[in-house]
């Protein structure tokens, strides 16, 4: 056949483009034993251990682990080829329909703990739960399992932990101190508290015990070590600390925490921050990162309008605000872009691109024309982009009136409005800040 003399780089190239097919990756699959590899290198990608929707089909995450975990015991070959990781704890089906009982598996399913022990090529890993997660109350086996899984995964680059509860910056410290290579963080509907217990003080030391990277049975204690960890982008969504005066780690002040040893931001490239329970914390963060940040996305909430010390901040390339407050989102909104004016010096800001999320009734907002004179400033010489989206279709006349404001088109800058809240935006996510090369 003509297929047997076709160059095999080339088939490969044409499976490649297939990446996000599926149905077409499993045919090609069936097709014959030489394009299995490359078939099965897209298909096990990235695996999703959750349960589906209501208004999806049937899905248990533990009987699926099941499956994967046999699949990779008849094929070791396919534990290589999973690179990115999601877990959801609990049940979806409980959270859309609270009259739907609530499951628990993650943290004591033993085909995850073993799993994890598998998996050594992670460069992504996004876990989970639909209620609280309590580190300090979780099985011993899962702590050790979820250690040795990041302790085992050089490649790891992104680790996202969703609706966590840890209880003290040490815990937190322990976990990130295992990520070697760890470039993004997310803390995402997470508390840290700060409840150190004596003995973790004194020796810096947690219950936690990890295998041996040679994968012998010997075990031993996991302590939190000085290397740092080099982060380039940070999420701080909807997270809380018991003891603020202990979050040093966030802009590398000494502290005798040995977070503060870990985590270095001194070269983030992006931040992104959602309801933050202390607006100088993240004043403070933004000088202490200085002309490393490129990319700011801020969702202030419900704070108090006031101006941030943009000084330092000097490599700022994007910035993006989301905004729900009626009565002070356009403040916020001139505030910030003053304060931004006001730390550059004439015709050498490089401020490239803005956005501006108004989940405000339109008929609420006024003050474009004050905006429009603050974009035309000299300062923003760079600025060349301004996306701006309004909760009103296009065809609204106030959505039309708000697009006619806007002459600061006439120095080259485009600016394009776009209509909020269609049914294609994922609702559970619109209203969160987000950095699509982190989290596509």
């Amino acid at each position: 056949m003509f297929m047997t003399n076709f160059p095999q780089e080339l088939v490969d190239h044409v499976i490649d483009q297939l990446y996000d097919d599926a149905p077409s990756l499993k045919s090609c699959a069936r097709v014959c034993r030489a394009w299995l590899p490359a078939s099965r290198f897209h298909l096990f990608a990235k695996v999703s251990l959750k349960a589906a929707s209501m208004h999806g089909p049937a899905s248990f995450p533990s009987a699926c682990c099941k499956r994967l975990l046999s699949a990779i015991e008849h094929t070791p070959e396919i534990a290589s080829c999973i690179r990115e990781l999601e877990v959801c704890e609990g049940s979806s089906f409980h959270f859309n329909n609270p009259t739907v009982p609530a499951t628990t598996w993650a943290t004591t399913d033993p085909c995850l703990l073993a799993l994890f022990k598998r998996l050594k090529n992670l460069r992504r890993l996004d876990f989970s739960a639909t209620s609280t997660l309590y580190w300090k109350t979780l099985p011993p086996a899962f702590q050790n399992a979820f250690c040795s899984l990041l302790a085992h995964s050089p490649s790891l680059t992104y680790l996202r932990l969703h609706s966590w509860c840890l209880p003290s910056f040490t815990s937190l410290a322990l976990l990130l101190s295992h990520c070697k290579k760890l470039k993004g963080f997310s803390l995402s509907s997470t508390t840290v508290n700060d409840d150190d217990g004596i003995e973790e003080q004194q020796h810096g030391r947690l219950r936690c015990v990890i295998e041996e990277v040679e994968g012998s049975d010997q075990c031993s204690d996991s302590i939190v070590h000085s290397a740092n960890v080099n982060l380039e982008v940070l999420t701080l969504d909807f997270v809380s600390f018991g003891y603020l005066g202990a979050s040093g780690w966030l802009f590398n002040e000494p502290s005798e925490s040995s977070c503060s040893n870990v985590m270095d931001v001194s070269r983030l490239r992006e931040l992104r921050v959602a309801h933050f329970p202390d607006i100088s914390i993240v004043e403070r963060l933004l000088v202490s990162v200085g002309p490393a940040l490129e990319h700011l996305h801020l969702k202030p909430g419900c704070w108090n309008v006031q101006p941030f010390n943009l000084s330092s901040t000097t490599g700022l390339r994007s910035l993006r605000l989301t905004l729900e407050e009626v009565d002070t989102a356009m403040d916020w909104v001139t505030t910030f872009i003053s304060s931004i004016i006001q730390a550059s010096s004439s015709a050498s800001g490089v401020l490239e691109r803005i956005g501006l999320e108004f989940y405000i009734d339109v008929r609420k907002l006024d003050g474009w024309k004050e905006l429009d004179a603050l974009l035309s400033q000299p300062e923003l010489v760079a600025l060349r982009h301004i996306d701006i989206g309004l909760f009103a279709s296009p065809s609204n006349p106030d959505f039309v009136r708000v697009d006619k404001q806007f002459r600061v088109r006439e120095r080259g800058v485009d600016v394009r409005l776009y209509q909020l809240g269609l049914r294609s935006q994922k609702s559970h996510r619109q209203l969160t800040p987000r950095i699509s090369r982190y989290e596509g």
